[in-house]
């Protein structure tokens, strides 16, 4: 122990990595996403589950294309895409039941 301070053995300065901001997703992105997943929730009722899901393609497909965050479109897209899909077997099923009892019934 001379006194000295001891020598700085650590490297130059290097900057700290700059850390990205994350950027909200815009209102298109969020509603294609919000109307997707109502929409797949609510495809099992008959018409408003397809009325939904048309909605939600739209607003996916927009979404995906002009979104700051397509990858929630994207989401939307897919729910609502499926939720027609059960929709539409959804009505397929209600309509046959529907003219089963018809059928059936006398006169």
């Amino acid at each position: 122990m001379t006194g000295k301070p001891a020598p700085d053995r650590r490297s130059p300065a290097t900057p700290a990595p700059a850390r990205v901001p994350r950027v909200p997703a815009d209102k298109l992105a969020l509603s294609a996403m919000i109307v997707g997943i109502v929409a797949f929730l609510g495809g099992w009722l008959p018409v408003l589950g397809l009325i939904l899901g048309a909605v939600g393609v739209i607003l996916g497909l927009l979404a995906k294309r002009r979104s700051n965050r397509p990858e929630l479109g994207l989401t939307g897209l897919i729910l609502s895409f499926l939720a027609v899909l059960t929709n539409i077997v959804v009505d397929v099923i209600v309509i046959v039941l529907i003219v089963n009892q018809a059928n059936g019934l006398p006169g």
